[in-house]
């Protein structure tokens, strides 16, 4: 048996789609439950058939962004930002303070 990692409100979803497919709820209570459209929620019982709890989650897991920086801009950025901040405290309330 393969595990699964879910999120709560993954978790949550599976429960509430679960029922349907039990025949325990109607799709409308669940969709409104869900925030979902009826049509939307049939979509997922088909998809829980199908696949199982696997296929209610997420397809961007693990996965990365799509407007994440390069790893070399990212380290200059870190680099710039480490230079400028090591003179800077920001104290309480937001305020800044140069260091001496």
């Amino acid at each position: 048996m393969d595990r699964i990692t879910m999120t709560m409100r993954e978790l949550d979803r599976f429960k509430v789609v679960q029922s349907v497919a039990d025949g325990l709820r109607k799709p409308w209570r669940a969709a409104q439950r869900l925030g979902l459209a009826t049509r939307q929620v049939r979509r997922l019982v088909a998809r829980l058939r199908e696949a199982g709890p696997a296929g209610l989650v997420s397809g961007r897991c693990a996965k990365p962004s799509n407007n994440r920086l390069d790893a070399g801009t990212a380290a200059r950025a870190i680099a710039i930002i480490r230079r400028r901040a090591t003179s800077m405290y920001i104290g309480h309330c937001g305020t800044t303070k140069t260091l001496t």
